[in-house]
């Protein structure tokens, strides 16, 4: 069936990038229905377009769907999922959730085998830059998943992979963007500690990580090599690289991914 109503549950910032990629390339959605607890989210959207509905419930935004975004916190799944169970026809609807350690098991085991597919989108989306992951639940008709694909591909990039890899992926690329962050925020401290105060030094630090990033991408080398023609003998840059491996740079962000992992695992042990 051809999916056209789309039913948002939590109107976060993530939900407003996804809502704005869909009006921006103009996917055929004919009706958003909004629905969050906190009506203040409505605010920055309902003058955007008149495809808008605001839900009295979440049982109500349900019943108006063809299609519902799971966009709450995963702490409030279990709460989120018992209130679409109040909805007339809720088994008929295609389900997306983007809850880190949700199992679209966990999901279809409290809505009666539901189809469901399951992504993890970036903070990035919010500039239209994003990388969501997308997995499909072998039940799900192709077709549905090419429109979500499509709905995320609106506002970033997509790549699939298998379900099993999904909480793995989370320190990869959904939580990575802070570990960005952190290290242009630590350079930017660092300058400031050596009485650097240029005016503009947070833009061009974000520039060199946007560039060196689109010349890894565009490059034959690999990371490794690239660090090496950075690098000259008894240079600046080797002596650098040898204190953050001191510090036990490489060993810090294997630890955060690893930590990230475990999250999700209880996140989703918890439903």
């Amino acid at each position: 069936m051809k999916r056209t109503r789309l039913a948002v549950l939590g109107v976060g910032n993530m939900a407003k990038a996804i809502i704005e990629g869909i009006l921006g390339v103009g996917i055929d959605v004919s009706k958003i229905i909004l629905y969050d607890v906190n009506k203040a989210q409505y605010s920055s959207l309902l003058p955007l377009s008149e495809k808008f509905e605001v839900a009295d419930s979440v049982a109500d935004a349900v019943e108006k769907a063809d299609t519902v975004l799971l966009s709450v916190k995963p702490q409030n799944y279990s709460e989120i999922l018992t209130d679409i169970k109040k909805s007339v026809g809720y088994r008929d609807k295609l389900y997306i959730s983007i809850g880190a350690g949700i199992s679209t098991g966990a999901i279809r085991g409290a809505l009666d085998e539901v189809d469901v597919i399951r992504v993890l989108p970036n903070v990035p989306m919010l500039i239209g830059k994003g990388v969501s992951v997308i997995c499909r639940n072998a039940d799900v008709d192709i077709a549905d998943f090419l429109f979500v694909k499509n709905i995320f591909e609106s506002a970033g990039s997509v790549i699939e992979i298998e379900e099993g890899e999904m909480n793995r992926i989370i320190g990869v690329t959904s939580s990575s963007p802070a570990y960005v962050f952190k290290f242009i925020d630590a350079i930017c401290k660092g300058a400031a500690a050596q009485g650097l105060e240029t005016e503009g030094l947070l833009d061009a630090v974000c520039d060199m990580v946007i560039g060196s990033a689109l010349m890894l991408k565009n490059s034959q080398d690999t990371p490794e090599e690239l660090i090496s023609k950075v690098a000259s003998k008894g240079g600046t840059t080797e002596r650098a690289l040898a204190m953050l491996d001191e510090y036990r740079f490489s060993e810090g962000v294997r630890e955060a991914m690893k930590a990230c992992t475990a999250r999700a695992n209880e996140l989703g042990s918890d439903k």
